[in-house]
């Protein structure tokens, strides 16, 4: 054969060379392929640092004003000038309105009686309180002294008896004379007895009996005669226990507190409304800088309230199932409040808040002073908690600071528990009634070691991370325990050391030991 190569010409032998190349080329390309090693997956890597990590609550919330002053009005007034608008920005010490307050003074001496008449009906009752008090210790020594006296007297009785028996006497038992009764009633009626008095002493005397003897009328008499006023002393007895079971019945002490309550709501909501009409007749002033937000007088208009009326003096509490509501009821009289009413209301651009509802378990974790940001028309503030709420749906009254907030109703939050967060430095952004994000700082370390959230995982009740072994080009999976994080990293307590290269996005399935390359930047 290699003769016959020989004997080829240039040309050919030359042809026949590059095909056997070839031929041999494809051999071992088709060999390699199909004993080739795998190459090791990629994966991009970072590096375990050191730094901070903050743990944070992300909710929306509606902008409002954390200082909102409504300027009361009483039906009747007269607004003589008004220079606030709604829109309009003031300044503190700016005038907002005057009033001709001639109207609105029946309002302030109807208020000024209810609490004059409801002081009166307090210091009647304690006065009633106190003589009833030495009633009740005087009723109670006579009733002790009465029992002494009937005591004493059934021991001379069970005396007379005992001599009677040892006399040997034939004794029979007889009802006692109906004119020894009657002289010792007519006897009683003389010495000042009522007539309820004399008639119990004739009812208990007519059931009683007494020996009667045969001789010795002596002792028979004196046995009579005891047992004659054993029984003015029971019905003495019997009055007297009346009386003091009627004093028990009596809870002065309850109904005093009730009543000096109502007295003390009375005081204030006398007091609340001659602020407000002070306050009317001198003039609205701006308090704050800010913003209006309200107006509802016209000048030269009698100012009628809008309805937004409550139960002014709370006083629902006082009365439960008291067996004095109906007397409390004619007392308070109605507490209708119908005739104060807001006109004009101020928003306090230096203080405003965001408030937010947060759930049960979100409620825990937060405090008035933590920090936050707040996101506004794409503009971040720098913000903080200012009040937390106890609960869920908590109530929030009107700032009673304000002129006559007792006397007009507040207004709650739901759908959890709320929480306002104040805007350190606002300017226009920030638009009341508006949405903003907010995001609360929960928690906060520094100096700790800190890991890509992507490139940790969960399995099994366990975190774990993936370290990679630069020098060997292997992976090993590590079980971490992890503390807080952020958006963007966990923090690591004990698994990874400062410096240990970590997997980032590895594949679930990845083998402990596996080979990998890391990815080229």
């Amino acid at each position: 054969m290699f003769k016959n190569f020989k004997k080829k010409s240039t040309k050919s032998k030359i042809a026949i060379i590059a095909l056997a190349v070839v031929i041999l080329t494809l051999v071992i390309y088709v060999l390699y392929e199909q004993f080739k090693p795998e190459k090791p997956a990629e994966y991009e890597m970072a590096t375990v640092t050191r730094g901070s990590i903050t743990d944070s609550l992300e909710v929306s919330g509606t902008v409002q004003s954390g200082y909102s002053h409504n300027y009361i009005a009483i039906e009747g007034v007269i607004a003589e000038t008004v220079n606030a608008h709604v829109g309009d920005e003031v300044k503190k010490g700016d005038l907002l309105a005057t009033f001709n307050v001639s109207g609105a003074a029946q309002y302030l001496a109807a208020a000024k009686k209810d609490y004059d008449s409801a002081l009166k009906d307090y210091n009647d009752a304690v006065n009633s309180s106190n003589s009833a008090s030495s009633n009740k210790a005087k009723n109670e020594k006579a009733v002790k002294d009465k029992k002494a006296e009937i005591a004493a007297k059934e021991k001379e009785i069970a005396a007379l008896e005992s001599q009677l028996k040892s006399a040997e006497l034939t004794v029979t038992q007889a009802p006692i004379p109906q004119e020894q009764i009657d002289a010792i009633a007519n006897s009683m009626r003389e010495n000042g007895s009522t007539e309820e008095e004399i008639s119990a002493f004739i009812e208990a005397s007519s059931s009683v009996t007494i020996p009667t003897v045969e001789n010795n009328n002596a002792l028979y008499s004196a046995l009579i005669q005891k047992n004659l006023e054993l029984s003015q002393l029971n019905a003495e007895l019997t009055s007297l226990q009346a009386e003091s079971a009627l004093n028990i019945n009596i809870d002065n002490d309850s109904f005093i507190d009730t009543l000096k309550n109502i007295a003390d709501s009375k005081k204030q909501a006398y007091e609340s409304i001659q602020s407000v009409y002070n306050e009317l007749k001198n003039g609205w002033y701006a308090d704050k800088d800010g913003i209006i937000t309200k107006v509802n007088i016209k000048p030269g208009e009698t100012f009628v309230p809008v309805a937004e009326s409550t139960d002014a003096y709370g006083l629902g509490s006082l009365f439960g199932s008291t067996q004095y509501s109906g007397i409390l009821s004619s007392l308070i009289g109605s507490s209708d409040d119908s005739y104060l009413g807001t006109g004009v209301t101020l928003d306090s651009y230096e203080d405003l808040i965001v408030s937010v509802a947060v759930g049960k378990s979100d409620l825990i974790k937060i405090s008035t002073g933590m920090k936050a940001t707040v996101t506004s028309l794409d503009t971040e503030y720098d913000a903080e908690i200012v009040y937390v709420a106890a609960s869920a749906s908590e109530q929030n009254g009107l700032d009673l600071g304000s002129i006559a907030g007792n006397l007009l109703g507040g207004s709650g939050s739901s759908g959890g528990a709320l929480v306002e967060v104040k805007i350190k430095k606002p300017d226009r952004n920030v638009v009341i009634g508006f949405d903003a994000d907010v995001k609360i700082a929960l928690n906060s370390v520094d100096d700790v070691l800190k890991v890509p959230v992507e490139a940790v995982l969960y399995d099994s009740g366990s975190y774990y991370v993936y370290i990679y072994d630069s020098k060997n080009g292997v992976v090993k999976k590590q079980n971490i325990t992890h503390g807080i994080l952020d958006d963007t990293h966990y923090q690591i307590i004990s698994g990874v050391n400062e410096g240990d290269l970590v997997i980032k996005s590895p594949d679930p399935s990845l083998a402990d030991g596996a080979k990998v390359e890391q990815k080229k930047a």
